[in-house]
């Protein structure tokens, strides 16, 4: 028994030493062919994109016979021989093994392997669909761009930014942090300032507030030159102080107190404090008038106790008091102060909304219309929504304003849908607004019936990091918004920098932004440079009347540059032709600090 248990060894033995030489033989013919292979496809410059396997001839690979009893599994029968030709050549053939093949090769010891054969899209023929024509006339809308950024360049000395990919080649280590600039007063908890949180006062309702106070504002001073047809220029020097005070509470709940000590509300209009270069007056805006006071927290943080695993609905956010309040980006709504109370709801989602803001509004004074004039008789109830999609964030608006004044009362509504579309060519950022107005009372000159079309985009032009933006607008018959702060102007402020006001003194907008009966847009190119500390915007833009009037168009450019942390420099320059009219030029030069 032992010599044959013996014996069995041996064989067994020798039937595995004959099958992984065989293996080792099969495996490097397997890889020389593969390589020649290679070799042939790159210098017959044959197509790139499918897939292959070749085909392994008797006559391309000789290796040594694999016994009957030992002949592994998966591999194709070799011819008979024990050595490896040295000169075996692989002959060109055509691509084989696709899985469209009509007639795939078969083994008697293996299964037929296939690649998927990966098609070959060519783009030259989607290139005049509609699509791409439209890209394309955007990629033309793009091209001053480049010309501007090197104009931009040579005049002030600075560098174009550009996008960088590349990563260092060098360790740079940890890089500083820049120094927190300080506000004018803090106490307590400093506004994001490292440091431990205090303990807190904890009320009888369970809500911890760790009280802190700030102050910070504004200021912006400068001089202004406006042309005006028919009527003396416009020359001054004018400055304005937003100043706020804000009790800390909690991360939810504050108290904002608000004052513009240097310009005060008169009629349709605010009166800045300021010097008229033309006949040397002097203008008294001084005033110590609240412009802004209220009180805003969340329901369900001040009454933790309540719902201590926060598994409700009482996540109820409120404000009260006098506050600044705009809706579909200041089309519909755009008040500096107004006295009201809200009520929002967050965080609802379901049926394909993955969030739903809700937001209830009560106003019941400091209303200003339309027409900017305060009605010291009217309240405003409205509903406000925004949804966020998957792709896209809409808002849904309704406002209503009851009046006893011969103002009127009028009904509005807004819807807005906010996307980003993929295209072939680039991303576009797109903005789209449907609003109207009815009134219930009889038409006025703040109650009128009409619709607005108002739609953006904008977008990146290749290899920078500037901006390229297309407005534009419609209003049918007379649009009129339910509320609209003194310096808000129309509701076209939003068209570009030669629609909108620019809030400091007299200068007014170069082109009227009211709408009604018009139509019209801008297009503007927004630059960067010297790591986004500097910015150049250069726009052409017109509207024209749809019921016989006036048209009117102009071009105008603004720089701006960060002169540190707390200072930036404002240059406005524009130039402006009405017909019937002559040409209106204008400048302004500003500081700005922020503190």
């Amino acid at each position: 028994m032992v010599v044959r248990f013996s014996k069995m060894c041996s064989i067994v033995k020798s039937i595995l030493s004959t099958t992984w030489i065989n293996f080792a033989f099969s495996g490097v013919a397997m890889v020389c062919v593969a390589q020649s292979a290679v070799a042939d496809d790159i210098s017959n410059d044959e197509t790139v994109g499918v897939v292959r396997l070749l085909e392994y001839s008797a006559n391309q690979v000789e290796s040594a016979q694999t016994p009957v009893e030992a002949t592994p599994i998966l591999i194709p029968d070799l011819p008979e021989s024990s050595t490896i030709s040295a000169d075996a050549s692989v002959e060109e053939q055509s691509p084989k093994f696709l899985k469209d093949d009509p007639s795939p090769p078969s083994y008697d010891y293996g299964v037929p392997l296939y690649a998927e054969r990966v098609p070959y899209i060519s783009l030259e023929d989607e290139e005049h669909s509609g699509h791409h024509l439209g890209e394309h006339f955007l990629e033309v809308l793009s091209m001053p761009a480049e010309p501007l950024a090197h104009f931009t360049e040579f005049l002030t000395c600075s560098e174009h930014d550009e996008p960088q990919t590349e990563l260092e080649c060098r360790p740079i280590g940890l890089q500083p942090i820049p120094c927190r600039p300080d506000l004018l007063f803090e106490t307590n908890e400093r506004f994001l300032a490292p440091g431990f949180l205090e303990e807190g006062i904890e009320l009888p309702t369970g809500v911890i507030w760790r009280p802190s106070f700030w102050v910070f504002g504004t200021y912006r001073a400068g001089y202004s030159y406006q042309g005006r047809d028919g009527s003396d220029d416009l020359s001054e020097l004018s400055h304005r102080l937003d100043l706020f005070g804000q009790l800390n509470l909690s991360g939810t709940e504050r108290l904002l107190i608000g004052m513009r000590p240097f310009d005060e509300e008169s009629g349709s209009t605010r009166r800045f404090s300021a010097v008229d270069l033309q006949d040397g007056e002097t203008i008294d805006g001084m005033n110590a008038a609240i412009q802004t006071l209220f009180f805003e927290g969340d329901f369900g943080e001040i009454f933790p106790n309540l719902d201590p695993f926060d598994f409700g609905t009482l996540d109820i956010g409120f404000s009260v008091g006098r506050q600044p309040m705009s809706f579909q980006q200041g089309l519909l709504i755009n008040e500096d102060r107004i006295d009201a109370t809200t009520v929002t709801r967050n965080t609802v989602s379901g049926m394909g909304n993955l969030n739903l803001r809700m937001t209830g509004v009560y106003a019941w004074d400091e209303i200003n219309r339309n027409n900017n004039q305060h009605d010291s008789r009217a309240q405003l109830v409205g509903l406000f929504t925004e949804s966020d999609f998957l792709k896209s964030t809409v808002n849904a608006d309704i406002a209503y304003v009851h009046s006893e004044s011969n103002l009127g009362s009028v009904f509005a509504f807004g819807l807005s849908a906010i996307q980003r579309f993929h295209g072939h060519e680039n991303t576009y950022n797109t903005s789209l607004h449907v609003l109207g107005s009815i009134p219930t009372e009889g038409e006025t000159t703040a109650s009128g019936r009409g619709v607005l079309l108002f739609g953006q985009s904008s977008w990146t032009p290749h290899h920078t990091n500037d901006l390229v933006y297309l407005n534009g607008f419609w209003a049918i018959d007379q649009f009129t918004s339910p509320a609209r702060g003194t310096l808000a102007g129309g509701p076209l402020g939003q068209t570009g920098i030669l629609f909108a006001a620019a809030g400091l003194g007299r200068f007014g907008a170069p082109l009227s932004n009211q709408a009604s009966d018009v139509a019209g847009g801008s297009l503007g190119y927004q630059l960067f440079f010297n790591h986004t500390k500097q910015q150049v915007i250069f726009e052409v833009g017109g509207r024209e009347s749809t019921n016989g009037g006036d048209g009117a168009l102009g071009a105008g450019t603004r720089f701006q540059r960060a002169l540190n942390q707390h200072w930036i420099l404002v240059i406005d320059g524009f130039v402006s032709k009405q017909e019937s009219r002559d040409v209106i030029p204008g400048a302004r030069i500003e500081v700005l600090a922020k503190f």
